[in-house]
């Protein structure tokens, strides 16, 4: 089972990521996503930078869409989130994924 466990900085910051069954985000990408009512195609984006990690040319790449269309998603999202930076928007999506699995009374 392939578990989401990888070290990210935000803010100059390191942070480990939760350590998570990968198949276990995909509802909570949905929600994320409707929450900040990002598109389909920004859902994408957002799981292959949370999962993946990939810097923005091999992303593309991945996707099939050139980088300056990949770098209008991630602004698109970063606009929508309120985040400045890809290290941000993946930093709100894991204390989102925190907070949902590990509710506070």
């Amino acid at each position: 089972m392939r578990m989401l466990n990888s070290y990210f900085t935000s803010d100059n910051q390191k942070y480990e990521a939760p350590n998570v069954p990968i198949n276990l985000l995909n509802p909570l990408f949905l929600s994320f996503a409707k929450h900040h009512k990002l598109t389909p195609r920004e859902t994408q984006v957002m799981r292959i930078l949370v999962v993946e990690g990939m810097r923005n040319d091999d992303m593309a790449a991945q996707m099939h869409i050139s980088p300056k269309t990949l770098k209008n998603h991630l602004a698109c999202m970063m606009k929508k989130t309120n985040t400045y930076s890809s290290r941000s928007l993946q930093a709100m999506f894991f204390n989102y994924v925190l907070r949902t699995l590990l509710p506070t009374a």
